[in-house]
C-alpha cells in the first residue's frame, strides 16, 4: 500500500473530520500530515474502531497503541530470533 491522502483517510472516517481533527489534537497522528503511509493508516482506523466502538478515552487509545507497537515489535523480533 502506498500513501494515502487525507481526503482519502477522511472517507475512511465516514467523513467524520471531528475525529481526524482529535486524532490531531491528542498527538497520535501529525496536524501537518498530507499523506499517510500504511502504519497511519491502520493507526487512524484502529484509533476510530477504540474510540467509536468500544468507548475508550484518549488516554486509553494512546496507552493501546503503544502497547500494540511494542507487541508488534516483540514479534518481529521473535521472527528473527527463530530463523537463526
Amino acid at each position: 500500500m502506498s500513501t494515502v491522502t487525507i481526503a482519502r483517510i477522511i472517507e475512511l472516517l465516514d467523513g467524520d473530520r471531528e475525529l481526524l481533527q482529535a486524532l490531531a489534537e491528542h498527538g497520535i497522528i501529525s496536524e501537518s500530515a498530507h499523506e499517510f503511509g500504511p502504519d497511519e493508516v491502520e493507526t487512524v482506523l484502529v484509533s476510530r474502531t477504540l474510540v467509536r466502538e468500544m468507548g475508550i478515552n484518549w488516554e486509553g487509545v494512546d496507552v493501546i497503541l503503544r502497547m500494540r507497537r511494542q507487541l508488534l515489535i516483540t514479534r518481529l523480533r521473535l521472527a528473527e530470533l527463530s530463523k537463526k
